[in-house]
């Protein structure tokens, strides 16, 4: 099968956790629903504010923002090009006083924000026979877009860099996953013990992410489930090698 393959950077970049009101923290990792939105913006998609003002004003709108009804089916690997280095997070601090910001005295909000510097993953997309898969592949190898793509804030600026088309080979047996994968697919054979307590003698530097992360979206929750992801490069015990493919000698999981 074919697959897309491009870098997703920027200089700095926020994926919000829904979880906190005060300090609003970042994942680490881009979700689905995130890069949807993204490609979404590319091929000219409404998102989440159309859908929002159309609902408000009592128009009729569809159950879920214009991006995720059509692009939901769309099987997503994510490579995070950091391995044991990790990201580096910074808590940004500014005053929003435009007067109906805050009850409190003097109508100032002071907003709290963790930024990731210099974010970089590899995105891979599978090929389906949808007219929208057809319009992404077009704008990225031709540089176009609809609206400009950002990650979290619109003055994040998603740069798209190294557009590839690859192919992509379903695999049997393997021990690495070279892409984020979902806890349900496979955990590592050997937990981090050993080499933090300084027992391990390997030359290789193992590491190992987890991070709870969003699949799905509601009508009337937002987020309406989650999966468990792991990155890794330890050697895997593998529960399901279903949506894994070898690309160009990695191995990807697709969710």
């Amino acid at each position: 099968m074919e697959t897309i393959k491009f870098e997703l950077t920027s200089s700095m970049a926020i994926i919000k956790k829904p979880d906190s009101n005060e300090t609003y923290y970042t994942y680490n990792f881009p979700h689905k629903i995130m890069l949807l939105g993204l490609l979404g913006a590319i091929i000219g998609l409404n998102g989440y504010n159309y859908y929002s003002l159309q609902k408000n004003l009592g128009k009729p709108v569809n159950n879920l923002p214009e991006f995720y009804e059509k692009l939901k089916n769309i099987k997503i690997g994510i490579v995070a090009n950091i391995k044991e280095e990790n990201y580096s997070r910074k808590i940004q601090t500014f005053n929003n006083s435009v007067g109906y910001a805050s009850k409190e005295v003097g109508n100032n909000l002071i907003v709290k924000e963790q930024w990731l510097e210099k974010p970089s993953w590899t995105i891979y997309l599978l090929e389906t026979e949808t007219e929208e898969y057809k319009k992404i592949k077009d704008y990225l190898i031709n540089k176009k877009c609809e609206y400009i793509p950002y990650i979290g804030k619109n003055d994040h600026f998603a740069n798209i860099k190294n557009v590839k088309i690859e192919e992509a080979e379903k695999v049997s047996e393997i021990s690495y996953i070279d892409s984020l994968f979902e806890e349900k697919i496979a955990i590592p054979k050997e937990n981090l013990l050993e080499e933090l307590l300084g027992f391990d003698n390997r030359t290789n530097k193992e590491y190992l992410y987890e991070e709870l992360l969003p699949v799905e979206l509601n009508e009337k929750i937002g987020y309406s489930k989650f999966s468990k992801f792991i990155y890794t490069n330890q050697e895997l015990e593998i529960k399901d090698n279903l949506g894994i493919y070898s690309v160009n000698g990695k191995n990807i999981y697709y969710f």
